[in-house]
């Protein structure tokens, strides 16, 4: 039996640009049902704030999904490069294993203005890796641009000892700003056939799709039909490709692309589908347009893998006093606690992992104890006023959630 969790990715090279407008199409939020997975990689965004999380574009995506029922599962952020991935708050804990990596291909690897960041997790028993990058600009650095594709395959190294590379994951996705152009075309016969959407003698063209005939990059990918305008270079506020006196001979420089090990379990065969793939016109704010994909991919049931940990919180708490809190390890789990492990107490309405109220260490050796073991939240770190919470267990280990209480009321 499988499970179908819908994806969205979403590419988008935003020039340096603050975020401002409406994002409804971008995020498909009119969409019934939403998809269970967001990934949203964006690159040339304005590197002053180094915390992934605290960046603006993070915080509006945040703010938008949040409230949907989302939850941010990790961002990751290098320089220009961001990657942000949400998950549905029903699903967070069949999300585990959670990690980031970056890889740094620019200056021959020392300079992160070109390269990749990446989010990998399990999700109900099988795993996935999204991948961010922006590689060599510039029509002649085909070259270039496969040696910085490679340069993050060979600098992505995971803990997980069964994907600690790259391409050992069940499921691959890989978007962002590739920069490939399209060759021997002047501009003006380019612009003739978008008019055309004769996409077919563009793509005939497209460095990217003749560098992978060739077995030179995302060797056994797959990509969806481009037959969407090429996205990139626009001036600026305009759907009008690029008048400056460079005059840029258009390009799908931003792609989503993807690989699944289909062989990857003895009993069941993983897809990916793919059920949309173009670019959104209607923003103008950057010299490109986003890229969207959306897919149906095939997980295992999330009841095959039920959480770790649980909570038994005593009913609601009332400021001004300690509250006790008994939780049990579950015996089958495999998870060996340890002091480091922590118990965050969170508003209902949490953003992500990090948006805790408080939090207590856990103790070491709990799955030796089959009753359970004790912990008290001291009332001088508690919230004053009343309000609804969630206890969440989370392993030093990847940062992984291993338990989520129900909610509970905490009242002044």
């Amino acid at each position: 039996m499988v499970n179908i969790k819908r994806l969205k990715l979403v590419t988008w090279n935003v020039g340096y640009e603050e975020p401002a407008g409406d994002f409804t199409d971008l995020l498909d939020l009119k969409a019934d049902p939403l998809p269970d997975i967001y990934g949203i990689g964006l690159q040339e965004v304005v590197t002053g704030d180094f915390d992934a999380y605290k960046n603006p574009w993070t915080s509006l995506f945040t703010s938008i999904l949040v409230p949907k029922g989302f939850c941010l599962l990790k961002a990751v952020k290098l320089q220009g490069l961001l990657l942000v991935v949400y998950i549905k708050k029903e699903d967070l804990l069949c999300a585990t294993h959670i990690e980031s990596e970056i890889s740094r291909a620019g200056m021959g690897g020392w300079w992160g203005n070109k390269g990749g960041v990446s989010i990998r997790f399990d999700l109900n028993g099988v795993n996935l890796i999204i991948v961010n990058s922006h590689l060599a600009a510039h029509m002649h650095n085909s070259a270039e641009r496969i040696e910085d594709f490679f340069t993050i395959l060979d600098t992505q190294k995971f803990r997980d000892k069964d994907v600690d590379h790259l391409l050992d994951h069940d499921y691959i996705f890989w978007m962002g700003d590739l920069n490939f152009r399209i060759d021997d075309l002047t501009r003006e016969e380019v612009e003739k056939y978008i008019k055309q959407k004769d996409f077919d003698t563009l793509m005939k063209k497209d460095q990217l799709i003749k560098c992978r005939e060739e077995g030179l990059i995302f060797c056994d990918f797959e990509e969806g039909k481009l037959d969407f305008p090429p996205t990139y270079k626009f001036d600026k506020g305009t759907d009008n490709y690029d008048s400056s006196p460079k005059r840029r001979v258009p390009a799908w420089c931003d792609r989503i692309l993807w690989q699944v090990h289909e062989d990857a379990f003895e009993k069941i065969t993983i897809a990916a589908d793919l059920l949309q793939y173009k670019s959104i016109p209607c923003y103008v704010q950057s010299d490109h347009k986003p890229v969207i994909a959306t897919f149906k991919v095939k997980v295992f049931p999330c009841q095959r893998f039920p959480a770790p940990v649980s909570f038994d919180v005593g009913g609601n708490w009332k400021t001004g006093q300690n509250a006790v809190v008994k939780y049990k390890i579950r015996k089958d789990s495999e998870l060996l606690s340890s002091d480091r492990d922590w118990i965050g107490l969170y508003r209902s309405d949490f953003k992500h992992l990090k948006d805790y109220v408080t939090y207590i260490w856990a103790k070491e050796h709990t799955e030796d104890i089959p009753e359970g073991v004790e912990v008290t939240f001291w009332s001088r770190y508690l919230p004053e006023g009343s309000g609804t919470y969630r206890l969440a267990y989370i392993s030093t280990y990847k940062d992984t959630l291993l338990g989520l209480s129900e909610e509970f009321q905490i009242t002044s």
